[in-house]
């Protein structure tokens, strides 16, 4: 039986590589955005480009509604998730807030809504950035995110104070999400041991898409392929790109 993937953002970029990857393998791919049309088109494109099976699924990070109803929606289609891959995400011009709503809070908002249809030994890719680094933060925000004693509910509440215009934590907000994203995936990754769920960070580097630019020297392939990493890594808890463990 075919295992199903669902990759958050992945109507694009690098999101939309990795569902190409994944149909290529054969497996059954939930292709979502917060754009149910454009989710729908992205499906539509891979499926005939790979002969795949795939399928656009409306899911807005940053809503617990959304999610709720997408989790609804696949529950009642009596479907299981083996690989989740939270790729969804901003940078730019976005404002602090949504930056953090995406790019940290919008991965735990989907894992916890979808976490239900995850299979016992599934596992969870949150893509994040080598600038999010905890050599980029300041002093007191790398001791908070590298404090192995640090709850899911601490990181939280300290992501909310930021997003409402709180203090600095030495770099900007796209910076500071993915590096608590990062501290998030060690986080859960404890959590989820239990059911042999393994929850990992994956590193794209910097890729030539429309979020990275025509300048990024990697391409969206190259990109992709360090994400898939974490589709079937056996480690949990860690950061990798390319395959290989890199400082959180």
């Amino acid at each position: 039986m075919a295992k199903t993937a669902l990759v958050t953002g992945g109507n694009r970029g690098i999101g939309q590589e990795v569902a190409r990857v994944l149909a290529q393998d054969g497996w059954d791919v939930l292709v979502a955005g917060r754009d149910r049309a454009k989710a729908d088109a992205a499906a539509a494109r891979l499926r005939k480009g790979t002969g795949g099976r795939l399928r656009g699924v409306e899911l807005d990070v940053t809503s617990d509604a959304s999610v709720a109803a997408a989790a609804q929606k696949l529950r009642d289609g009596a479907i299981r998730i083996d690989a989740l891959v939270n790729n969804a995400g901003v940078l730019g011009r976005a404002a602090a807030a949504q930056t953090i709503e995406t790019n940290a809070l919008g991965p735990l908002r989907v894992t916890l809504g979808l976490l239900p249809l995850l299979r016992d030994g599934a596992t969870v890719t949150n893509v994040t950035s080598g600038l999010g680094e905890l050599a980029n933060l300041d002093a007191e925000h790398r001791r908070f995110l590298a404090d192995p004693a640090l709850t899911r509910d601490a990181l939280v509440a300290a992501l909310h104070e930021l997003a409402r215009g709180g203090r600095g934590w030495g770099t900007d907000a796209y910076g500071a999400s993915k590096a608590a994203l990062n501290a998030l995936t060690r986080i859960l990754a404890a959590e989820l041991a239990p059911r042999g769920i393994r929850v990992n960070a994956t590193c794209p580097g910097w890729v030539r898409t429309d979020m990275g630019g025509r300048n990024a020297p990697r391409s969206v392939e190259e990109g992709a392929a360090s994400v898939l990493y974490g589709v079937t890594a056996a480690e949990t808890g860690g950061v990798f790109r390319d395959g290989r463990r890199i400082p959180p």
